[in-house]
């Protein structure tokens, strides 16, 4: 392009391109391998400087001050749940990646893998007794539960004493069944509605349900997939699933398209008791009438 105000309308996936020593950061291979901090910081250096020398009519100022160009439109303004331009969009990512590496451990009274998604989104594993007053500090409105099973009593007692909304969406295990595209999308209407912020997100441990569930929130944000398979990676240690990394480097943003534009079929509402006994006495009726019978009056 001939200026540099042209760069600033510019597609973000467009503008990622990897040098080839990242490909020696296995992400694709499960059961255990981890990609280690010289890999993610390596990810985020070159990443930085592909943008400042994609050009050199634009400096590197206007490259990290450039707008990110979401091509997905889900329905709904969400320009303020995801980062504006470059500069921003580094910081979380280095931000996110480094606290993702100690999520596996207990911290300060939080849920085992606990984590920011985006503002007024959190995830974590199952939530247990010792991280209630945690949660409670979140002063949450909606907990995303993404299995089905007998909850704990303290947890439901939790639940209403602090009148937070329980949503329960019952997603298969990653590993059992491929993911529904039309899960995804009801999981996703539930999470990014800023009218149930803040939100805990969860599973059974925070890994791989919770963990496909943020890597398409990473998509729509912005991130090069190996970002968002670097993240995926960190929270799921030591168990990652090949299945998971295929769903997340696949996933296509467009799928949400018009996501809060979307209705459910509505199923034909019933018609009441007593106007089915009038249709079924009026038929009755005709029948007898037609056939000669003599009929007699009929009181409703």
């Amino acid at each position: 392009m001939s200026d540099a105000s042209s760069h600033k309308m510019i597609s973000r996936r467009s503008t990622r391109v990897f040098a080839q020593d990242l490909e020696s950061c296995d992400f694709g291979k499960g059961g255990g391998s981890r990609p280690g901090s010289y890999c993610e910081d390596k990810e985020i250096e070159k990443d930085r400087l592909d943008r400042a020398s994609r050009s050199s009519s634009v400096d590197q100022a206007d490259m990290v001050e450039a707008t990110i160009i979401r091509t997905v439109d889900l329905g709904r303004d969400m320009h303020d749940m995801f980062p504006a331009n470059y500069e921003d969009m580094d910081k979380q990512v280095a931000r996110i990646l480094q606290t993702s590496r100690a999520a596996g451990k207990k911290n300060q009274g939080r849920p085992i893998n606990f984590g920011d998604v985006i503002p007024g989104v959190y995830r974590s594993s199952f939530p247990q007794t010792e991280d209630y007053e945690f949660l409670k500090s979140l002063k949450l409105k909606t907990i995303v539960t993404l299995v089905k099973k007998e909850y704990p009593d303290g947890f439901c007692a939790f639940i209403k004493a602090n009148g937070i909304r329980h949503v329960i969406i019952d997603m298969q295990g990653t590993k059992k069944v491929a993911i529904p595209h039309e899960m995804m999308q009801s999981i996703m209407k539930v999470v990014l509605d800023k009218s149930n912020h803040p939100l805990l997100m969860h599973c059974n441990h925070g890994k791989h349900r919770t963990g496909c569930a943020t890597a398409v929130i990473r998509h729509l944000s912005g991130w090069h997939v190996d970002s968002v398979v670097a993240e995926y990676t960190n929270y799921a240690q030591p168990k990652v699933r090949d299945c998971d990394i295929e769903y997340i480097q696949n996933y296509q943003s467009s799928n949400l398209e018009g996501l809060f534009l979307l209705k459910k079929k509505q199923p034909r509402p019933l018609l009441p008791s007593k106007m089915l006994r009038m249709l079924f006495l009026a038929a009755t009726a005709i029948v007898l009438f037609c056939t000669g019978f003599p009929v007699s009056t009929v009181h409703f």
